[in-house]
């Protein structure tokens, strides 16, 4: 008996245990806290770091989003937590407050604060303090951390979308303003990135609609697209009750998840036309796609358990992909 690993060559050999080796690495890195430097990852106190205050917030509210910024090159990896603990700073106002009023003025707080982040003026927040930091070095484009906070008015309304064109337009703030941002740090214009990015934030925004369905369900909250629930005879009181077994439901989520899935592909697309650092950009297209796969195979049932447990092959498939400088 000849095993198939005594059968590959000593070049795939050495890959595969590099690989191995260094998803062991990954993923230990989810265990334990952290602090970015600019060329090293290492252990430390989150006492007066606000570094590491955006990166536990990271960890702590965004799993995925902590694991492909764990693989960024050295030089942005920093900032890019700063970016994205911002993104949960503003994402978690709705269910920090009771009220649409409190919601707004939250949210108008981290407006004032990014004006006052590029007057140099910056409050003592370890998110603010670290965001004027990027402003400094990078000085990114100031309308799109607006857009970033301002996608998060929608949720306060508790208000379906009107139409999946509405969700698309929110996957561009939320999301696609992170990577053009990201992209921004990097220092490239590239055209084909660029459209890659948008594509990916409008992805991320439909699906992220659909995950998390059932938790704003179980809150009486239903955004899933008016237009659709018309289309399909289905209403949002039917969803919050628990639409699982309704097909309607199922063939409203089939609806916006082949929706998600052209975004993607388009993301896909341009792949071959972008360089390595973009290709890593984009890695939480594999988190997305992961999604869309277990939903297919749940029959779009988006109560369905597998939907709802965290994939603990993700940090190998990261690693994989940023090894074939894929996504």
């Amino acid at each position: 008996f000849t095993s198939t690993r005594d059968n590959l060559p000593d070049k795939k050999m050495s890959s595969l245990r590099h690989l191995c080796l260094k998803h062991r690495e990954l993923f230990s890195l989810t265990q334990r806290p952290l602090v970015i430097t600019r060329s090293s990852v290492r252990f430390a106190s989150t006492r007066g770091n606000p570094a590491q205050h955006c990166l536990e917030m990271v960890k702590r509210t965004d799993h995925e989003h902590f694991l492909t910024n764990l693989l960024l090159p050295d030089r942005i990896r920093t900032d890019a937590f700063a970016i994205r603990a911002l993104s949960a700073e503003v994402s978690g106002v709705r269910e920090s407050v009771s009220d649409k009023t409190l919601g707004l003025v939250r949210l108008q707080f981290w407006k004032d604060t990014i004006d006052h982040l590029y007057n140099d003026k910056v409050p003592q927040h370890p998110v603010a303090v670290q965001i004027h930091r990027v402003i400094k070095q990078h000085n990114p484009s100031k309308e799109l951390f607006m857009r970033l906070i301002q996608s998060r008015e929608q949720f306060l309304s508790d208000k379906p979308f009107d139409s999946l064109e509405q969700v698309e337009h929110y996957g561009e703030q939320a999301f696609s303003s992170v990577y053009l941002l990201l992209l921004e740090l990097l220092g490239n214009e590239s055209g084909h990135a660029k459209h890659a990015a948008t594509q990916l934030g409008k992805c991320e925004g439909l699906v992220t609609l659909l995950r998390a369905t059932p938790y704003n369900a179980s809150k009486r909250r239903c955004y899933l697209p008016s237009d659709l629930l018309l289309e399909q005879e289905v209403s949002s009181e039917k969803v919050i009750r628990g639409g699982e077994e309704e097909q309607a439901v199922k063939d409203v989520v089939e609806i916006i998840a082949g929706r998600a899935q052209q975004h993607l592909e388009s993301c896909r697309f341009r792949m071959k036309y972008l360089e390595k650092d973009h290709k890593l950009l984009l890695l939480p297209a594999v988190a997305v796609d992961s999604y869309l796969d277990k939903l297919s195979k749940a029959k779009c049932n988006v109560w369905d358990k597998t939907l709802h447990s965290r994939n603990s092959l993700l940090p190998m498939s990261l690693y994989w992909n940023k090894f074939k400088k894929t996504y």
